[in-house]
């Protein structure tokens, strides 16, 4: 006995097909994995603290360093917050050393002098450093 032929069950089978698909592949894609967005943020911080070690503040005085300061602190703020809990030693130490720069460029804005300059050029070295330490903590983790 062969099967009584029913219209439209194949033509229902291949519509359930097509809406699937794309519904399918849709989630498939949603579970694959992408870059995190501190990656972007990470590079976008590598960036502002290359631009603060390349400030001549000789040349154009301490308000252009403030000026890469307050670019630095707004690349790491974000960091932080795309991060989250992620790099908090590192985050810390950088937030740490940025507000230790903006005291000694308040300072030798009040008060100029060489011992001022000095704390003004260390302290943009410890950024520096703390911005590198993030960097490598970044790199090491393998997620950009």
């Amino acid at each position: 006995m062969r099967p009584t032929y029913r219209p439209g069950t194949r033509t229902g089978l291949l519509l359930a097909a097509a809406v699937l698909a794309p519904v399918l592949s849709g989630l498939a894609a949603g579970c694959s994995s992408s870059t995190p967005a501190y990656c972007t943020d990470a590079a976008n911080l590598k960036t502002s603290v290359s631009d603060l070690g390349n400030v001549d503040v000789a040349k154009n005085g301490l308000g252009s360093l403030q000026t890469a300061l307050n670019s630095v602190t707004s690349d790491a703020k974000m960091f932080a917050a795309d991060a989250g809990s992620a790099f908090a030693p590192q985050t810390t130490a950088l937030q740490n050393s940025l507000s230790g720069l903006g005291t000694a460029i308040t300072s030798a804005k009040s008060q100029p002098s060489v011992t001022a300059a000095s704390a003004v050029a260390s302290s943009v070295t410890q950024v520096k450093s703390s911005a590198s330490a993030l960097q490598s903590a970044v790199s090491a983790s393998g997620k950009c």
